[in-house]
């Protein structure tokens, strides 16, 4: 059972709310429903200002008031599944989810493609009973992990083993002399951020981004993106996500 097919607004100071929660007039965020799309041109921007994904200061204290799309979306890529949705720590959902549907199993390589780590250890754990109710899942992921520590509790729990960092070219030019000769036997799951293509980072090399991500797309059994509202222009995040993927849908 997919536990977002209803969209829902969270209006406490927990999760992503969180923050500046005290200084915001706006107090809560909106979280969409899953779709089933077909093609990229079903990505749909959201025009309803009331539904903010993501609201926090700047490093200039500016507040920055941040919009998605109007829903997540699953795609079947290439006879395999990519979840696409706003706030990076809504993947802890899509890959218990993919664990139940046994898509995928325990102990996975993560490779974790963004401009962050997301690895802070806020001392927040899952039970491995608890991590089999999705239910469970889908509250710990919307009302307890936030952006930054969403990982460190999937390796504690056993989904994943390795975690593989890939946030600058030096990373990128690593992955490709250890890994990509390497057989699709591994247990890998892909998790990118679209922030990867903010424009500060414009500096390392589109094609070898591009490169590296697809090798790691053809190796993975589960694929999970985000589009992170607050760190990257969403047009410019969609249209990376195109230009990338365009020959993989089916």
């Amino acid at each position: 059972e997919n536990m977002y097919n209803k969209w829902f607004f969270i209006e406490s100071p927990v999760w992503n709310n969180e923050f500046s929660f005290d200084k915001r007039q706006n107090k809560k965020l909106f979280v969409p429903e899953i779709i089933e799309a077909k093609s990229f041109d079903e990505i749909k921007f959201q025009d309803d200002l009331e539904k903010i994904a993501f609201e926090d200061f700047d490093f200039d204290n500016k507040l920055s008031t941040n919009y998605w799309l109007k829903n997540f979306y699953r795609f079947q890529m290439w006879w395999k599944e990519v979840v696409l949705f706003d706030n990076h720590n809504h993947a802890f959902y899509f890959w218990y989810e993919a664990r139940s549907r046994k898509i995928i199993w325990d102990k996975n390589i993560l490779i974790h493609i963004d401009q962050h780590a997301d690895t802070r250890d806020n001392d927040k754990i899952i039970s491995k009973s608890d991590s089999k109710s999705l239910e469970k899942v889908f509250d710990f992921t919307n009302f307890v992990l936030n952006v930054w520590d969403y990982i460190i509790p999937a390796q504690k729990e056993g989904i994943i083993e390795n975690i593989v960092q890939i946030r600058n070219t030096k990373n990128l030019e690593d992955y490709l002399q250890n890994f990509s000769n390497r057989k699709n036997n591994l247990k890998i799951i892909l998790n990118l951020d679209l922030d990867f293509f903010a424009s500060e980072l414009d500096f390392i090399d589109f094609e070898l981004k591009k490169k590296v991500i697809l090798d790691v797309f053809e190796k993975a059994s589960y694929v999970t993106v985000c589009t992170s509202p607050f760190f990257v222009d969403q047009g410019l995040a969609v249209e990376k996500l195109k230009e990338i993927f365009k020959e993989k849908l089916l």
